[in-house]
């Protein structure tokens, strides 16, 4: 037995321990020049998710910020105020809007592809992103008079546009301009009483199957009117022989 102070003992040799190098925590202070697209883009996607779905008055800086992964100090550098947030949402929602209104080119008969036409604004316009833009600029109208009236001029002109120059092509209109009136009167007939009952919270897969209905009746007026005033109808070749 080895005496106590014996200091030839071999030590017990325990394994050497690596650790990978831990990243930085992430920083909340000002972003880098090359990341300050991203960074608005994530605050409007954060603040546009929580606006259009619980409303412009519950909604917190403070949520957005946390929503967003950002410090509010980025946030107030970006959007001074609540309402700067709120006009810039209001704003690219309405510009996204007005991208995904179009009409593609379709064949058949003029009362055909105005009924065609007519669909492809009720699928794009019937979504829960739509109505709920459209009700939440209406419920802030008295806060924001401008940014409604503008998010209902362009809702309207953008559809009325799509069906006008369908009309132009179908019809000796021949012009976007003399379309226009009967473009938004299409739109006021076929798809405004649809919104209505979408604001009152009926099912928006079922308003888009009754938009199959409404379409194509208003399609169906629309000709009849027309038929009666002929020269407005293109007239096919060797109609006159």
């Amino acid at each position: 037995m080895r005496p106590l102070g014996d200091r030839s003992v071999n030590p017990i040799s325990w394994p050497t321990m690596t650790f990978p190098p831990q990243p930085d925590p992430p920083r909340r202070g000002r972003p880098r020049a090359d990341q300050v697209g991203e960074v608005e883009k994530r605050i409007l996607d954060a603040a546009t998710t929580l606006i259009l779905t619980q409303g412009y008055a519950k909604t917190t800086v403070d949520q957005v910020a946390a929503a967003a992964r950002t410090g509010k100090t980025t946030l107030y550098g970006r959007f001074p105020t609540k309402p700067d947030l709120f006009a810039a949402v209001i704003r690219r929602s309405t510009a996204e809007f007005a991208r995904a209104v179009t009409v593609g080119e379709s064949e058949g008969s003029a009362e055909e592809r105005l009924v065609k036409a007519g669909l492809e604004l009720a699928d794009v316009t019937l979504t829960r992103f739509c109505i709920d833009l459209m009700l939440v600029t209406a419920a802030e109208s008295d806060a924001f008079p401008e940014l409604a009236v503008e998010v209902g001029r362009v809702g309207f002109s953008q559809c009325a546009a799509a069906i006008a120059a369908c009309l132009a092509e179908i019809t000796t209109l021949g012009t976007l301009e003399a379309a226009t009136p009967l473009g938004e009167r299409f739109v006021q007939m076929a798809l405004h009483p649809l919104y209505m009952r979408a604001f009152y919270g009926e099912d928006l897969a079922g308003l888009r199957e009754q938009a199959r209905i409404d379409v194509a009746l208003v399609a169906r007026m629309f000709f009849a009117s027309l038929v009666t005033a002929a020269d407005l109808l293109h007239v096919p070749s060797g109609a006159d022989a």
